[in-house]
């Protein structure tokens, strides 16, 4: 692999509006896994309370970039955002999909595990079988210990591992 293709950048207020289309993207994604997922009224999905990312110091979102191109986000929270025992939560982390399965993801949590340090807590959509998968990988790739559970979050089933870094 390749070191040093992806950057995180934080993402600004002034960039707000890409990060929702991003999202949107990203929660279509989603709704293959779950039911709870609807386009709203303007054909877009949307991201309930995404304000806050711009507005709460616990809250740090990223945009991957993957050399000058923008490649998708990871969104950090922390504080009274995360249980407690738990330092940081990637609440939410997407790749387009032009930019999957080329360690891209690997590199871009690397990157994030470096700069932030603690106990994570992790979740996947019970059924979204190829991001636990990713994690999997990830934990064994890495020699990291994580304790698996199966949770309901928000009404939905999740699969939750937490783990040191």
């Amino acid at each position: 692999m390749i070191e040093n293709r992806v950057k995180l950048v934080p993402i600004t207020y002034e960039s707000e509006s890409v990060f929702k289309n991003l999202m949107t993207l990203y929660l279509h994604d989603l709704s293959e896994y779950t039911n709870d997922l609807k386009i709203g009224d303007t054909g877009l999905f949307e991201y309930e309370g995404i304000e806050f990312y711009f507005k709460e110091e616990d809250l740090k979102p990223f945009f991957i970039y993957s050399k000058e191109n923008l490649a998708g986000f990871i969104l950090l929270n922390s504080g009274k955002f995360v249980p407690k025992n738990v330092d940081f939560c990637v609440h939410e982390f997407f790749i387009l999909k032009s930019y999957r399965k080329k360690g891209l993801g690997t590199e871009a949590i690397n990157k994030l595990l470096e700069k932030y340090k603690g106990k994570y807590i992790i979740a996947q959509l019970a059924e979204n079988k190829p991001a636990i998968g990713f994690w999997h990988n990830y934990y064994a790739n890495n020699n990291i210990d994580y304790i698996e559970n199966e949770r309901v979050i928000d009404d939905v089933q999740c699969i939750t591992q937490i783990f040191e870094a």
